[in-house]
């Protein structure tokens, strides 16, 4: 990845009736809201890392590691511009080339995360200079993989793989990528 520099932060998002969306670093107070979407059942259950019974404790410690990150992992959060904790994005693996995304509950369907991935992917392409973005999608999660397509990314197949701290067994995963242009 090269030489590290800090992350162009914060950065404006392009939404319509949120003219204040921004990504920004984690802070301390976004940990119980990060918490209550990654436990909540419908979001956690689409993500890899965090078991239903991760505790409160735990989300301030990931909250802080992520704060200061430039490189991966790294996560940053989604604000609505009034510093109310929306969402997040981020690459949770050390190699740097796979994203990862949710939305609180009442923030969903309103084209907040698209304009999110709007933002995030060209910087992120342009931060760390990767030929590709890679993403992976359980096969239940049809807006996630519909907003990937929106953004860019095509499908590269499936693979029963890793499960959700919040499922049980292997599934069916959808492998996407966006090439650098």
């Amino acid at each position: 990845m090269g030489t590290v520099r800090p992350l162009p932060l914060p950065l404006p998002l392009r939404h319509p009736c949120l003219p204040g969306l921004h990504l920004r670093r984690l802070r301390a107070p976004d940990a119980a809201a990060f918490h209550a979407a990654v436990t909540t059942p419908a979001i956690g259950r689409m993500l890899f890392m965090f078991p239903a019974d991760w505790s409160l404790a735990e989300a301030g410690a990931h909250v802080a590691e992520m704060a200061a990150r430039d490189t991966p992992p790294l996560r940053l959060a989604i604000d609505a511009g009034d510093g109310r904790f929306l969402g997040s994005v981020g690459m949770p693996g050390q190699d740097g080339d796979e994203i990862a995304f949710f939305l609180v509950p009442e923030a969903q369907g309103q084209g907040i995360m698209r304009a999110a991935l709007a933002g995030f992917v060209p910087m992120l392409l342009a931060q760390f200079d990767l030929p590709a973005l890679h993403a992976r999608v359980y096969h239940d999660n049809p807006a996630s993989m519909a907003l990937l397509r929106g953004v860019g990314f095509v499908e590269t197949g499936t693979a029963i793989g890793a499960c959700s701290a919040q499922r049980k067994g292997a599934e069916r995963l959808h492998g996407y990528t966006l090439a650098r242009a």
